[in-house]
């Protein structure tokens, strides 16, 4: 089965778009192209992924592997998947030396102190983003995913084309209780997460080992609302808008182990103690740091899915926290000025001109416990081989 998924790409691949300059959002403003092949790449994508081989371009590590009809097995990322606690991959690197994925965290320039400004800035610019999509892309459904406050903001916003929500437990009811209770004429879908054999091969594949697929879950039926809109819609997340409208921007400020992990703990927890300029200074110390983590962890792993996404469902796949002019405005960000509390409220009763209702809860999904361990390279080799793709590994 997995044969046909890679022959369907193929297909797909064949149409080459060939331009002298190549930017982020000729790739992620619209889905007409797998490949692209351009003498340079302008600018340097700090959210979502675009992935370099040669002079072809891609969101989709797959299309260029299945471009060059080989997988170069880079050694490095193989040590990082086995290494413990693995996630995703940080940095420029992938499962395959000769791809690599282009980009750098973004600017951290500290000029927005005000809240009420940075509100106002937001929502102005969350409008002039979504926009620019609409009018990229006409008459296309905007599905959106819901889980907490980050995504359910942008069911507020002044949508031209058709909006559905869409959410999975344990958020499912919340996303009803906040569309009913904020009078909100958008039907809400309730997303399910089933396991298929095949559909998981396809997931494999379409991964290329770039993070742990227990944390990627609900392909199979993303792909069955794909079929559904016939891949004529667009799904939208809100992601990472807790990093620039919470307090959750602390959790970047050190590395995930021991002692700096309970520092950063007690310091989130009781920092609301300390002074205003303390805090102010405490940001201009770490925020350069909770970039570069941004950077290394969620663009891999967040804008990793995005690009995942839109591969195994054949259609545009967005974060409205990541538009050009959302893009351009964080960078400004004092998150110590700014995010010592959630923010998020204000800008929801800007979109909606009034107070807005919000669930008191945003638990978490449970990982997926089926697709613990396919993340490893000898299943998305031996799939790539079936296919008729050679591995080549180290004789080292």
């Amino acid at each position: 089965m997995v044969t046909d998924y890679i022959e369907k790409l193929r297909t797909k691949i064949k149409d080459i778009r060939q331009v002298p300059c190549l930017t982020e959002e000729m790739v992620w403003h619209h889905h007409d192209h797998y490949i692209w092949q351009a003498e340079k790449f302008e600018g340097l994508p700090s959210f979502y992924n675009v992935y370099r081989y040669k002079d072809y371009y891609s969101f989709s590590i797959l299309a260029l592997i299945v471009l060059k009809n080989n997988m170069k097995l880079n050694q490095t990322a193989v040590d990082t998947i086995f290494a413990k606690n693995f996630a995703n991959h940080p940095g420029n690197y992938t499962i395959d030396e000769e791809i690599v994925k282009i980009g750098a965290p973004h600017d951290c320039r500290f000029d927005i102190t005000d809240i009420d400004d940075y509100c106002q800035l937001t929502a102005e610019a969350l409008k002039k983003d979504i926009k620019i999509i609409e009018e990229k892309n006409p008459g296309k459904t905007n599905i959106i995913m819901c889980g907490g406050k980050d995504s359910m903001n942008l069911l507020l916003l002044p949508w031209q084309n058709p909006v559905v929500a869409l959410s999975a437990e344990p958020n499912y009811p919340l996303v009803q209780e906040f569309v009913n209770k904020n009078k909100l004429n958008i039907d809400v879908m309730k997303l399910e997460d089933s396991k298929d054999e095949v559909e998981l091969d396809y997931e494999v594949v379409e991964a290329c080992c770039r993070a742990d697929l227990a944390h990627w879950r609900w392909g199979a039926d993303l792909r069955k609302i794909a079929e559904t809109y016939q891949h004529e819609a667009i799904i939208w997340k809100g992601q990472l808008g807790d990093v620039y409208y919470t307090n959750d921007w602390k959790n970047f400020i050190t590395p995930y182990v021991e002692p700096q992990r309970t520092f950063r703990r007690l310091y989130k927890k009781f920092s609301y103690l300390l002074p205003f300029f303390i805090n102010k200074k405490i940001g201009h110390i770490f925020q350069p740091i909770v970039i570069r983590r941004v950077w290394e962890v969620c663009s891999s792993l967040q804008g990793g899915h995005m690009s995942f996404l839109r591969g195994l469902m054949d259609m545009l796949v967005l974060s409205a926290y990541h538009g050009p002019n959302m893009s351009a405005l964080i960078q400004k960000a004092d998150l110590g000025a700014l995010c010592q509390y959630d923010i998020r409220p204000k800008i929801g009763k800007l979109l909606l001109g009034r107070d807005v209702y919000y669930p008191d809860s945003n638990p978490t999904p449970k990982m997926s416990e089926f697709r613990a361990g396919l993340h490893l390279p000898e299943n998305f080799c031996r799939l790539l081989e079936q296919a008729g793709i050679e591995v080549i590994r180290s004789t080292q």
